[in-house]
């Protein structure tokens, strides 16, 4: 029964937005893809999007914290590195709360607070990379967060009282290699009693999800826009240039949209800063990764071979090429690439160009 006008509880005007807004991501779609594929690969990201916006603001109890993976081998929404893991746990505004976990061996972990309820944009109100974790001989670790220090004693980071979510970011440069960090999270203060949603708590809820949903739908709108309009190019950005909401503090990133002809290659040559970690990822014009656990579509450091010079040549094509640092479009005539520097070093020196692949080849 569709409810009255009058009478409708702000859970139904919720909804009903959230209606609204799928009839306005998929006018998105039909308008900004360039041809089939990039249709068809727009519903798709459609999705997934939301799919990890419900478990997002849906299937979370920040009563009971708990952290789940915002990727996974198939989602990879968003612009995340794929070779990297994203964990998040919603939290309570106000309240304090204590990570534990262990260290494992992964090259980077960092811990991101959000802070920003209901409409308020989100922003970054506290970090703590793993230089800054306080780390036992057994690789344990414990890290309180809390408006003010509880007094315990233990390792402490200030939050503010509007504190909403902690990010998880691990960063991995050899799989085969790196042990990933465990970590579980506790409120220093027991749960309240298990109570009904309230019908604007729900309506809270799917307003998260309307407006989460929207946003990362349209990244190629938001962030940089004229890099679609610009292609086969790089620039250069801090995090906060692109939403420090979006990113990690500790990376310089470097970006570009690529649009090639099926025998086209963007060739980057690159000369690498010295950081302990850096990685390339393609992304479709939806800022998903290209399929990464199929494809040579992305890589860290440990991948890319440098020539003799130190220099690291990649090239960007549709098809093998049959030289070293290939990244597979998958025949795909649009994209983005991001370059991540861990440790924010001086933007490194990069030769971009177009040039025919058997060009590359020979």
């Amino acid at each position: 029964m569709t409810p009255d006008v009058t009478t409708a509880t702000a859970s139904d005007r919720a909804w009903d937005g959230l209606l609204g807004m799928l009839g306005d991501l998929t006018a998105v779609v039909r308008e900004d893809a360039a041809d089939d594929r990039e249709r068809r690969e727009g519903y798709r990201v459609l999705g997934r999007v939301l799919a990890l916006c419900s478990e997002l603001t849906l299937d979370v109890d920040p009563e009971v914290p708990r952290f789940f993976p915002m990727t996974t081998a198939m989602r990879q929404v968003g612009g995340p590195n794929p070779d990297g893991e994203y964990d998040l746990a919603s939290i309570q505004p106000g309240r304090g709360y204590r990570i534990t976990g262990e260290r494992g061996t992964v090259t980077y972990l960092g811990f991101q607070v959000m802070a920003g309820t209901g409409l308020s944009p989100r922003r970054q109100a506290a970090y703590v990379s793993d230089r800054d974790l306080v780390v036992g001989p057994d690789g344990r670790f414990t890290l309180v967060l809390a408006p003010s220090d509880p007094g315990t004693g233990e390792p402490w980071a200030a939050i503010p009282e509007d504190a909403s979510a902690i990010v998880v970011r691990q960063y991995v440069a050899d799989r085969g290699a790196e042990r990933l960090a465990t970590y579980d999270v506790q409120q220093l203060v027991p749960s309240a009693p298990l109570a009904p949603a309230t019908d604007e708590e729900v309506a809270d809820q799917l307003t998260a999800l309307t407006w989460t949903a929207f946003k990362l739908m349209t990244l190629h709108r938001s962030i940089l826009p004229e890099l679609v309009t610009e292609p086969n190019r790089l620039v250069t950005a801090e995090a906060a240039a692109i939403g420090s909401e979006n990113t990690t503090p500790d990376n310089l990133y470097m970006l570009g949209s690529f649009d090639l002809g099926p025998d086209d290659a963007w060739v980057l040559d690159v000369r690498p800063p010295d950081t302990r970690y850096w990685s390339v990822t393609l992304e479709n014009i939806w800022h998903e990764c290209l399929e990464p656990a199929r494809t040579a579509s992305s890589g860290t450091q440990v991948r890319f071979s440098p020539r003799p010079d130190g220099t690291v040549r990649l090239v960007v094509a549709g098809r093998d090429p049959g030289v070293p640092n290939w990244l597979d479009t998958g025949g795909r005539r649009r994209g983005f690439l991001v370059l991540r520097w861990l440790g924010n070093p001086a933007p490194p020196a990069v030769e971009a160009r177009v040039v025919p692949i058997p060009e590359v080849s020979s």
